[in-house]
């Protein structure tokens, strides 16, 4: 694809957006995956031309798979920790409840955790089960942190070198 040159206007709404939704990968509060994506597309119908749909729906792909490891994370962390189904569920609807309870940020943070003791002691576990499963699903959170960013940095880099490429 020959490159005419930039779309200044498109670019940099572009990359305000992007810069969002990096900043929410970062910060759990923001769905940054699909934040970065969004301007990805946005991008895509307003200049046409400069990325193909190859990207955009990769990079969307990539967006679903970040939001789906959320939920996820938590889960697998409390199962390989110990923990049973009940904490592991207990992980996931702390996570989706977590923030309507709490404040977005700690309600993310902590949600899960809190979901999965709880999930561990209806499931007659000790305390010291129960807070095993709560540190795995800490540890969980904290795989699906790092590989969203891991993600974040790719979409972004995917972007921009279809552009100039």
């Amino acid at each position: 694809m020959e490159h005419e040159g930039i779309h200044w206007l498109p670019f940099l709404v572009t990359a305000l957006i992007i810069f969002i939704g990096v900043l929410g990968s970062i910060v759990p509060v923001l769905p940054g995956c699909v934040i970065i994506w969004s301007g990805i597309f946005i991008y895509k119908l307003w200049v046409p031309g400069d990325v193909s749909w190859k990207v955009v729906i990769i990079t969307g792909l990539l967006a679903a798979l970040a939001q789906v490891l959320d939920f996820i994370a938590g889960y697998w962390g409390a199962k390989k920790f110990g923990g049973s189904t009940r904490g592991a569920v207990g992980a996931v609807l702390g996570g989706i409840i977590g923030p309507f309870v709490m404040s977005p940020f700690f309600g993310l943070v902590l949600g899960p955790i809190i979901g999965a003791i709880i999930g561990e002691l209806s499931a007659r576990r000790t305390l010291l089960e129960s807070g095993k499963s709560g540190v795995g699903t800490l540890v969980g959170g904290i795989a699906s942190f790092i590989i969203k960013i891991g993600i974040s940095f790719c979409m972004v880099a995917m972007f921009y070198y279809s552009m100039f490429a």
